[in-house]
């Protein structure tokens, strides 16, 4: 057989749009938001839970099921021991290496770990792409989600379908 200028002209062809497939492909895969902050990690070092719980009204949220919190992962995403991995719906925190990742981490850690908390679980989509359960965290009859948006500690992330509507949070 004889390579002819079609032959290579339609391989060229097809690595352009096999390439153009992959980059769109790549281009879903989620990068997060970038999002970050600059709170210094000694607002809460001094301030026990109850100090930073007190700032705060109780939860119009219902505990719908309760477990002790066992791993913090980062600051929206945590173990609860009977349920399994939670991700806390309507908030994103820095991610790993973002500004303030360890600020958010550690005021989960300081509310949560090691502490019976309740979740009210997300009735319109109980679950993300990652089978993470979405729940508003409660610990004391405060709503932890809430607190992260307010202490400037997270964003809004709003994804329909969801009960919640974090930007009532706000």
């Amino acid at each position: 057989m004889r390579i002819q200028k079609k032959h290579i002209l339609i391989v060229l062809a097809i690595l352009i749009v096999a390439l153009g497939v992959m980059s769109s492909v790549s281009s879903y895969v989620y990068k997060g938001t970038g999002f970050s902050h600059s709170v210094p990690a000694s607002k809460y070092s001094g301030m026990s839970t109850d100090d930073i719980l007190s700032n705060y009204s109780d939860t119009d949220c219902n505990v719908e099921v309760s477990g002790v919190c066992t791993k913090v992962v980062d600051g929206d995403t945590i173990y609860v021991d009977g349920v399994g991995k939670i991700r806390l719906v309507g908030v994103n925190t820095p991610e790993k290496g973002a500004g303030g990742y360890d600020v958010s981490k550690e005021f989960v850690t300081k509310l949560c770990k090691g502490k019976t908390v309740g979740l009210d679980i997300d009735n319109s989509k109980n679950n993300d792409k990652y089978n993470r359960t979405l729940a508003v965290v409660i610990v004391d009859g405060k709503n932890l989600n809430e607190m992260l948006l307010k202490e400037g500690l997270a964003e809004v992330m709003y994804i329909p379908p969801s009960e919640f509507n974090p930007n009532q949070w706000t």
